[in-house]
Order: structure tokens, then sequence, then C-alpha cells
């Protein structure tokens, strides 16, 4: 009742999953661990087998191990459909002999994509070309594949989630490793809204890895970064990129270039004035630049 394909990305050390079905909380049946593998266990899923395959994992086993192993000790196996893929092996995926028709898998050097209760066959088949044939980072790669296998025509009974998950050793809050994670419910195009949240996302990606350029660069070169950050925002003048402004500015003002912080600083207050308040507020409590607010008129 899924279609879903669980890929890594060796050489950016990224792994994750991309999944859709006409059934609420789709991405459940799924788990990725950064540097490690992702797995999908789906059909009548057995979510036992999301946390028991990186424990084993662990102690030592492969994916061959491992799915012998559930395929030894579940009575139900023959109704279950698993995709599992590690971030140094190859991948492993396994569908049962009464699962619902259609129902396959396919598998490539660095991806397993699986699917049940299908329109056909092509559903997977459009998701393993589109992965091997598209570039970019692996949450690109994810989502082409999942919209191929939509535009295929998916799940037989209808859409309602999806989900795209992509751990990465070191990122997201503290603790998680979560590089992006994004989930559509209740939806009438779950994978389409993923493209257009993921266009978003893909902004803001471009946008961090400027400024993380910004701030393990040498002096000299920092400018020339800045520059190249604000020709990227200046046509982005609406509030979701409100901040973005403001640490531009504040980043133009820490080399000392006023007059480029003055002018990001306009920006931002042309896209909402009310923030006037909020700076001159920061400046009478020493959180915003001073000098940076008499520049602005917005001194006491």
């Amino acid at each position: 009742m899924t279609f879903s394909i669980v890929a890594t990305d060796r050489s950016a050390q990224e792994v994750g999953f991309a999944i859709a079905s006409c059934c609420w909380d789709a991405g459940q049946v799924c788990m990725a661990k950064a540097e490690v593998g992702a797995i999908a266990s789906q059909a009548h899923g057995n979510l036992a087998f999301l946390p028991a395959f990186f424990d084993r994992l662990s102690a030592g086993d492969d994916p061959d191990a491992i799915l012998a192993g559930f395929r030894a000790n579940d009575d139900e196996i023959a109704q279950r459909q698993i995709g599992m893929i590690t971030q140094a092996g190859a991948p492993v995926a396994f569908t049962g002999e009464r699962c619902a028709t259609w129902a396959g898998h396919v598998t490539g050097d660095d991806f397993a994509c699986q699917g049940n209760t299908l329109v056909g066959s092509e559903v997977i088949d459009a998701m393993a070309e589109a992965f091997d044939r598209s570039n970019g980072a692996l949450y690109e790669r994810l989502c082409a594949a999942l919209r191929a296998g939509d535009d295929a025509g998916g799940d037989v009974r209808g859409k309602q989630s999806a989900r795209l998950l992509v751990a990465k050793r070191g990122f997201g809050q503290p603790g998680t490793d979560t590089f992006l994670d994004v989930r559509i419910e209740d939806h009438a195009e779950p994978v389409r809204e993923i493209g257009r949240i993921l266009g978003v996302g893909g902004t803001l990606l471009h946008i961090f890895g400027l400024l993380e350029q910004f701030e393990g660069a040498v002096q000299t070169d920092k400018p020339e970064i800045l520059d190249r950050l604000h020709a990227y925002l200046d046509d982005k003048r609406d509030r979701r990129y409100l901040d973005w402004w403001e640490s531009l500015g504040l980043a133009y003002h820490g080399i000392g270039r006023p007059d480029q912080a003055v002018a990001a600083f306009g920006v931002y207050l042309s896209i909402n004035p009310a923030m006037a308040d909020v700076l001159r507020d920061g400046a009478a409590k020493g959180v915003f630049p001073r000098d940076l607010a008499g520049a602005l008129g917005l001194a006491d």
C-alpha cells in the first residue's frame, strides 16, 4: 500500500528515504540513521524491523543476514515488504509472495525501490530510472524518484501522505543528525507538495551554504561571499526571507562595510516596517549595534 526508496550518497555521507501512500503517516514505516543506513518495512509492515535493523548492524550483521533473520522469525513475512541499505554496502530488498498486487522491488548501486498495491511495475521502474539519471544532492534525487513513481500512477488506491528524510552527521537539532525531514499528511497531491516545499528548502540550504562559507573564510574573501549572498537574496523580498536580510546586514557590519549593512537593513525594513521598533529596542538593550541603528535613523 506504498511506494518507497531508501538510498545513500556515499561521497556526501548522506542516507535517507522517500515514501508515499494513500494511508496516513506513510513515513512511520521508514527509518534512517546518519552514516549507518536506512530501512523501509511496508505492506503489512512490521515496525519492529526498524530498530532491529540498526541493532543488528551494530552487532556486526550485514543486511543479507538481517533479512534472513527477519524471514526466519516472522510468521507473516509473506505479507511484508522490506528495503534496506547501509552507508558502506549494497542494498537488499524483499517482497513477500502474499503482498497485494502489484508488488515488487528494484535495487541499484545506491538504492532500493519497493512498492505494493501499485498500478503496475512501471511505478518502481520509473523511480529507479529517475534516481539513477538525476543529479544533485540526495534529497533532490529522492524527490525525483518519488515524483516519477507518482507520475507513473503510484498507489492504485489513491494519495494521502508522503515523507522525505535525509540524515547526515552533525546536521539538524543537536543529537538528531536530521539534515532534512519533510512530511505531508492528508493532502490531495502529497508528492507534489513535497517538491514545492523542497523548492523553498533548497533556497534556504543555498543561503545556509553561503553563510557557512562566510564563517569559514579568511577575512579578505568574506566581502565577495556576502556580495554573492546579496545577489542571491535580491529577488527574495518577502517575509519568509526577513531573517536572512538581517543576517546579511549584520555580517556586512561585522566586516566593516557600513554602507552595505545599511542597504541590507533598508530592504529588511521595507519588507516589514514594524521591525524598526524591534531594532530600536535591540539597540537600547545592547543586542543590536548602536552605530548601525543610528545610521538607519533608529537611535533614540
